[in-house]
């Protein structure tokens, strides 16, 4: 009986001492908790294609398997002198471990086969955006339809593999004697990503920038913290950052929050705004910013709040409500992100203005909403994203103006 219980603390020691040094989570690519993915699965889960482990041979996507081998038949005759298929391969391997260890959860796949995986996946993407950025469309026959539900699908957050072997891959096939690999990989996605979400201009991330999978990237690409281009501003970095008085926003000292120490006695603290129709009956206007410096870039100035435009299609839907996971999710990438939580109190803003159909037409009417699904399909989409969002009010860049707008309105007084 000793002896048996010696053994159960060895095997406890043993998976103790696998787990990695540090309080830091390694991983960067995740699943979701069951209880979000299943009550949206066609937010979160692949329609089309399948990218990395999570949804390797799921049934249903077997004619996109099909047609990722042409792609990287098209892909491996773009450089003939790369060494062939085999150098892929090899370079693969290398990295079969430490690809590995960028998920949160292990699976069943042998070395041999997550090295094919990691080929096939990651030549599938470079051929695909490769196409893109010359005019045509790597899909199936070049169907539009297919092509929207591809892209979309590869912009999932469980559906990636780390960037790093897509860089790889893309090194093997264009090796420049300049060293420029690392910005024309870049420029093949960030031009694809340019116009996802509505911005006046490309961000571009630098060259040194760690790149952890796709969707972060495009993250990268479209969402930024508006104090660190104020900062730029400033020193002159960059030009015609729009609307001071949006930025200004930015700069106000955050709104001590419930879980702070001394929030619930020096400050009211913020919590979510009326909807749209109520905001309505306490004289709140709503007008549509015509040149927004990004779709983030909202101001509430004398009972008037101004906002970008916001399309609610199928494809907005899912992609917004994957960048929300993402930025929640935890774990190395979540915590480099320097746009902080922007979707999430984006989303927050959204959703707090969302909630019954009469506050659906009150956006529309303004030219701030436009929608593409039903009016109770917005309803539904926007409870549900900010259902599993956490909101800390001690950063979240929304709160003075969430504050701003509840004193406006009276709101819980």
């Amino acid at each position: 009986m000793e002896e048996d219980s010696d053994a159960r603390v060895e095997a406890m020691q043993r998976r103790i001492a696998e787990v990695p040094a540090g309080h830091d989570d390694p991983y960067t690519i995740f699943r979701l908790p069951a209880v979000v993915r299943e009550r949206h699965r066609d937010l979160y889960e692949p329609k089309v294609v399948a990218v990395g482990p999570y949804y390797h041979g799921r049934g249903g996507l077997g004619a996109a398997e099909r047609h990722k081998w042409r792609l990287l038949r098209d892909f491996l005759s773009r450089s003939e002198k790369a060494g062939g298929l085999g150098a892929y391969v090899r370079a693969a391997r290398a990295v079969e471990a430490e690809a590995r260890r960028c998920y949160a959860e292990g699976f069943d796949m042998g070395a041999d086969d997550f090295a094919e995986m990691l080929v096939l996946d990651g030549c599938f993407l470079l051929e695909f955006f490769l196409r893109k950025s010359e005019g045509q469309l790597a899909a199936p026959g070049g169907a539009k339809w297919a092509w929207q539900h591809m892209y979309h699908d590869v912009l999932l957050l469980e559906n990636q593999i780390p960037f790093f072997v897509v860089e790889k891959l893309h090194g093997i096939a264009f090796a420049r004697e300049d060293g420029a690999d690392r910005d024309a990989i870049l420029d093949i996605f960030c031009k694809a990503f340019a116009g996802d979400l509505p911005s006046s201009r490309v961000i571009r991330p630098s060259s040194n920038k760690t790149i952890h999978h796709l969707l972060h990237l495009h993250y990268e690409c479209n969402v930024c913290n508006p104090a660190a281009d104020h900062d730029k501003a400033r020193n002159g970095k960059i030009g015609d950052v729009n609307s001071a008085s949006s930025l200004a926003i930015w700069n106000q000292s955050p709104v001590l929050s419930p879980r702070s120490s001394d929030g619930a006695v020096k400050a009211r603290t913020t919590s979510m705004i009326p909807p749209a129709a109520k905001m309505a009956e306490a004289g709140v206007t709503f007008k549509r910013k015509a040149t927004p410096r990004d779709v983030f870039d909202v101001s509430f100035r004398y009972g008037v709040l101004h906002m970008p435009a916001f399309v609610v299609d199928d494809g907005a839907k899912v992609l917004l409500a994957n960048l929300v996971v993402f930025e929640q999710g935890g774990g190395r990438a979540a915590r480099e992100l320097e746009g902080s939580n922007l979707v999430t109190g984006f989303v927050a803003l959204l959703g707090s203005l969302v909630n019954a159909r009469r506050d659906v037409e009150v956006l529309r009417r303004s030219g701030i909403l436009h929608c593409m699904a039903t009016d109770e399909e917005a309803v539904s989409y926007f409870s549900h994203v900010v259902q599993y969002t956490t909101m800390d009010y001690d950063r979240h860049l929304f709160a003075c103006l969430f504050r701003d707008i509840r004193e406006h309105c009276h709101w819980n007084k």
